[in-house]
């Protein structure tokens, strides 16, 4: 079962909470593993874990309305798709590290468990920002 956290709220949008979550999970299970794989597999799988929260967060933090759209969009969707790459670099090395015994085979299991739903998660806000862009640069050729 994985390690949770937060709780969300109407506050924090979900796919935060979960990568958060994520990187919990992921630098519990990472802190005893051999010593021989801690500055190869498990840290290049906590600092991908800070790194997804950290994008995701950055994302969030970038407000876009119909005088900004152009360059602020462009940034949120660049923070967005540069996490989801990371989700899925995370599910890969997860994987990698189980094979030479850096982590256990239940741990990269929930680690991609938890992965595949902050992807989840991470395309619904994409499209639904897709969407609010598409509606406002409809607006802006109206004008």
């Amino acid at each position: 079962m994985g390690l949770n956290t937060h709780e969300a709220t109407d506050s924090t949008l979900k796919v935060i909470v979960y990568a958060n979550d994520l990187m919990s999970y992921t630098l519990k299970v990472t802190q005893n593993a051999p010593k021989h794989y801690r500055f190869t597999f498990i840290s290049r799988l906590q600092n991908l874990s800070m790194d997804i929260v950290e994008l995701m967060l950055l994302a969030n933090d970038v407000f876009v309305t119909k005088a900004n759209i152009h360059k602020t969009a462009e940034q949120r969707i660049h923070y967005q798709q540069q996490a989801l790459s990371k989700l899925r670099a995370i599910g890969y090395f997860s994987l990698e590290a189980q094979k030479y015994d850096a982590i256990k085979l239940k741990h990269a299991i929930q680690m991609n468990k938890q992965g595949a739903n902050c992807i989840k998660f991470l395309q619904a806000w994409m499209k639904s920002d897709r969407v609010k862009y598409q509606n406002i640069y409809h607006l802006l050729q109206q004008e």
